[in-house]
Order: C-alpha cells, then structure tokens, then sequence
C-alpha cells in the first residue's frame, strides 16, 4: 500500500479547489479501490481537491491513471502512475507487542 500525495493548480498558480479525481487501474481504466488510510478504510472515488487543491489516496502497488475534471477544467488524463511501496511485504503494519520491533506506521517506519 502506498500513500500519493498531489495538488492541482491553475496555470497562474492559484489552487484549484473542487475539481474532480478519478482514479483508474492502468491500463485497463477501470474505477480502482482507493483508500483513505493504509488499506483499511475504503474511499471514494472519483475524489473532490480541498480549497488548496490537494488530494491524496493511498492504493496498493500497481500502475494507475488520474483523470482530472471539473467546472471550467480542461479534462487531463495522466497515464501510468507508479505506486510502489518501499518497505518490506512482510514488514508489519500494526503495532507489535514486543518493544524493539520495526514496523509500518501508515508509510513511516517506527520501532515498537
């Protein structure tokens, strides 16, 4: 599972607030489960950028597909994003019981 992390803003640099995100697998361009926390709780998709146009989702790794729309927003597609999780697949993502351990705290590496 991998957090991306992405803003939209007008060519005169100003955020964009509102528009859409729909995030696809690629290449297939089907709706992908997107999550708002590491893999656990299931958010909506396409997604709406806050007033500072930001938006971020977490996924599991893979190739997706951002298609950006949106009241006066020339609709983008941006192919063949990458998401890739650095840690280890048997890294633990909860909390472990003994001290001393490393795991994955939602993308951050922590010792119990």
């Amino acid at each position: 599972m991998q957090k991306f992390i992405n803003s939209i803003a007008a060519s005169s640099g100003s955020p964009v607030s509102g528009a859409s995100v729909q995030v696809n697998t690629w290449p297939a361009g089907a709706p992908a489960t997107i999550y708002s926390d590491n893999g656990v709780t299931v958010a909506a998709n396409p997604m709406t950028t806050d007033t500072n146009g930001a938006f971020s989702f977490y996924a599991a790794d893979g190739h997706y597909q951002l298609v950006i729309s949106g009241t006066n927003i020339q609709t983008q597609t941006i192919n063949d994003i990458l998401l890739v999780d650095h840690f280890p697949a048997d890294l633990p993502t909860t909390l472990p019981a003994s001290s001393g351990v490393v795991w994955n705290n939602g993308g951050t590496l922590s010792i119990s």
